[in-house]
């Protein structure tokens, strides 16, 4: 998670900690977390990825300091295609809003590749807010 929005310290330690939710049982959450100001208002199209990328990269940015703490879920697959949908549930985009505590869950399936990244964006797209809050 990349920490781009200053804002509010307080609603970033709340973010962070919604970070530290396990998936299941016996697999802890393990999640990178930068917290730099050089990476302050940096949006996820000029965002610097290493080499070799990570699936998806999480940014805490300025809507990610407000309310439920959503952060912006970024695929960094160039070869990934937004399908927008009317139909509740059947789009998927290359971005979505992902709640903290459903992180561990992304990660973890997509990890043993039991999903991709496009189910879990098109929970979102089924949701009233766009967000992801977890399958269980």
């Amino acid at each position: 998670m990349i920490r781009t929005d200053y804002s509010n310290d307080a609603a970033w330690q709340l973010a962070a900690a919604g970070l530290q939710q396990p998936w299941t049982d016996d697999m802890e959450a393990s999640c990178h977390v930068v917290d730099d100001p050089g990476w302050a208002s940096a949006d996820a199209d000029v965002a610097v990825l290493p080499e070799d990328p990570p699936e998806v990269v999480f940014l805490a940015d300025a809507l990610t300091m407000r309310d439920e703490y959503p952060l912006l879920a970024v695929s960094t697959d160039p070869n990934l295609v937004d399908q927008d949908d009317p139909v509740p549930g059947l789009g998927a985009t290359r971005r979505f809003r992902i709640l903290p505590a459903a992180v561990a869950e992304m990660v973890g399936n997509l990890a043993i590749a039991n999903m991709d990244f496009e189910d879990f964006s098109s929970s979102a797209h089924g949701d009233a807010q766009k967000i992801h809050r977890g399958f269980s």
